[in-house]
């Protein structure tokens, strides 16, 4: 199946790109900087815990309110300073070792980010049509995933040489990407006369199928997060062996690659929500096979279906986002959906490992894992109303 197209919008190609340089930067950095803190500079456990929790709040907990700035003010100066002030924050990590110029730096990278997360999935939404949208999106993800397994490479090479050299090159990613976004990318300006902020919140806020839409997908963020706290411990308490969780992100790469594409087009021929609520059908059932796995095969075959549930939920619930969006408010709606990853993530990462203990000290060792079919299965319920309501297309 071909999948790079010589048709794509004009801005579209850049987009993509600029999926690979994120990827590449942020995970080569992020997943070392927990060591870096823990181990060189000493930090206790819970001071890296909150480190990354409030650089997680200033990105996702902003992004209403940055995705309404970029409806005002244009899609490229947004994406464009998103990405210099995201690399700006990575840089300063290389700069001191003090906690409040660490903490500083996480907010600044945090607020980068929200700047430009939401604005560039709408940019792409805008810059693509109904026909081709679908293999954007799932293009972009392949691009991420095999930005995920350069980061890996770089990641190790670099963090044996320096952290703070490591911190400098990926935040010299987002700078070039900022560059290249604001000399390349075509002028997106959506509101010619402003919305006033009240009219554009209320907007949002008073859109009843979107709001039930957002919290469904709550769901969704709270199964995923899995992925960097439960599904890692599990592999390592099944094989004994840490470096075992590199095959849990080996696997969930591999499969993006090669399958997003195919399994995008098909999930076009599906109602949207019908095809989340299959989508959650596979994350839950995933997680059980893998959390009852006892041998390393069962695992893998659980975090394969855990991985199809993601394909199948992620370009259904972009293209409904971006169908559901109000005219001149893409960026708005894009932002206040991923309150439902800030939420969703907050309570998964809050909760997970307590019910993890919970379940060991009580005889009930897969707790974890039958709650997380049980919010699949309350996921599927809940967007039920909305497969009723909303139309196919």
């Amino acid at each position: 199946m071909k999948l790079w197209s010589k048709d794509w919008p004009r801005g579209v190609p850049l987009l993509l790109a600029n999926s690979f340089l994120m990827s590449i930067g942020f995970y080569a950095l992020i997943p070392n900087l927990s060591v870096y803190l823990t181990h060189s500079l000493g930090w206790a456990p819970l001071l890296a815990g909150v480190l990354l929790m409030v650089r997680q709040f200033s990105q996702q907990g902003l992004m209403t309110l940055t995705g309404m700035i970029s409806d005002r003010v244009g899609y490229r100066l947004t994406i464009s300073l998103g990405f210099v002030l995201r690399g700006i924050g990575f840089g300063m990590f290389a700069l001191g070792t003090s906690p409040l110029l660490i903490f500083v730096s996480a907010i600044i990278a945090g607020i980068g980010g929200s700047l430009f997360e939401p604005t560039s999935d709408a940019a792409l939404t805008t810059l693509t049509n109904v026909q081709n949208r679908s293999r954007a999106y799932a293009v972009k993800k392949v691009t991420d995933n095999l930005g995920i397994v350069v980061s890996a490479l770089l990641g190790s090479l670099l963090v044996s040489v320096s952290f703070h050299l490591l911190s400098l090159i990926s935040g010299a990613l987002f700078v070039i990407a900022g560059i290249m976004t604001y000399i390349r990318l075509p002028s997106i300006r959506i509101q010619v006369k402003p919305v006033a902020w009240a009219d554009m919140w209320r907007t949002v806020t008073l859109d009843q199928p979107f709001v039930h839409y957002v919290a469904v997908m709550i769901g969704y963020f709270f199964l995923f997060m899995q992925l960097y706290l439960a599904i890692p411990a599990r592999i390592v308490d099944l094989t004994g062996q840490a470096s075992s969780v590199s095959v849990v992100f080996l696997v969930l790469s591999i499969m993006i690659i090669l399958f997003q594409v195919p399994v995008s087009l098909l999930v076009r021929r599906l109602h949207a929500i019908r095809a989340i609520q299959a989508g959650f059908a596979l994350l839950g059932t995933g997680l059980l096979v893998l959390g009852f796995a006892g041998h390393v095969a069962v695992f893998v075959a659980g975090i394969a279906l855990f991985t199809v549930g993601m394909m199948t939920i992620e370009p259904a619930s972009f293209d409904l986002t971006s169908r559901l969006a109000r005219p001149g408010m893409t960026a708005t709606y894009f932002g206040f959906y991923y309150l439902a990853m800030a939420i969703g993530g907050g309570i998964s990462q809050g909760t997970g490992g307590l019910l993890m203990q919970l379940g060991s000290s009580s005889g009930l060792p897969g707790l974890l894992w039958w709650i997380g079919a049980f919010v699949s299965l309350l996921a599927i319920a809940g967007a039920e109303p909305l497969r009723k309501s909303l139309p196919a297309k």
